[in-house]
């Protein structure tokens, strides 16, 4: 009698082996796939953390590198020790600027360091840089937050208005416009459009500012006008 399997038994014993493996590899493949998802929420989780301790970080490293050297100079080794003396200097100056006598000396050390060539354009190009960033932030109309239509019809650019401008050759009035970069809204460009083609819009500052810096992930909630009525 003949023994060997015949090929519709090999067929068949193929076919129950490969059934009995179904369930393992969809098995498998499902806990990839839950792990696969659970590594990226916990990518996203700490993606903030990571940048955030990152900045502070960077930020420490640079104010206790100002008068770290000179203690390191002495021979004087204390972890902090740069970072609180900066952040004294940094106080004893504002003090300085809010008082009559310490007005003149700075005044008097502005004068010299406007002699100095090559360090006297740096020092004008970041001190008209920070003034400008101040009047921004006193100014109502930086609170304001506008469309305007760019590149092409039905496109809309979301930005600050800055403020007007009145230029004759233009026809007049014109609001300025500021429509900073994705993701970062310090960089960016400055349109001048007529006031009639400015709309404004109902967002925030605080909403348009997340909007831009999450390249539109974190959409705020825009109310219809019934809401707002």
């Amino acid at each position: 009698m003949n023994n060997f399997p015949t090929d519709s038994s090999r067929e068949h014993q193929s076919s129950i082996g490969s059934h009995s493996l179904l369930p393992e590899v969809e098995e498998a493949t499902s806990l990839l796939r839950h792990l696969g998802n659970r590594l990226l929420t916990g990518v996203v989780v700490a993606i903030p953390i990571i940048v955030t301790i990152f900045v502070l970080n960077v930020s420490y490293n640079f104010i206790n590198g100002v008068t770290a050297p000179l203690y390191r100079a002495i021979k004087i080794n204390i972890p902090g020790l740069g970072f609180i003396t900066t952040l004294l200097i940094l106080m004893l100056i504002g003090f300085m600027a809010s008082h009559v006598v310490g007005s003149k000396i700075l005044q008097f050390f502005e004068s010299f360091i406007g002699r100095l060539p090559l360090v006297a354009q740096i020092y004008g190009v970041v001190k008209q840089a920070l003034e400008s960033f101040k009047t921004i932030k006193s100014t109502e109309n930086f609170k304001r937050v506008a469309y305007v239509e760019c590149p092409s019809t039905g496109c809309m650019l979301v930005g600050y208005v800055t403020g007007q401008i009145v230029e004759p050759n233009l026809g007049g009035a014109m609001t300025m416009v500021f429509v900073p970069h994705s993701p970062n809204p310090l960089t960016g460009f400055l349109i001048i459009v007529e006031n009639h083609k400015v709309v404004e819009s109902t967002l925030t500052l605080e909403q348009v500012t997340k909007l831009i810096m999450s390249a539109g992930l974190v959409a705020p909630t825009i109310k219809s006008k019934e809401e707002i009525c």
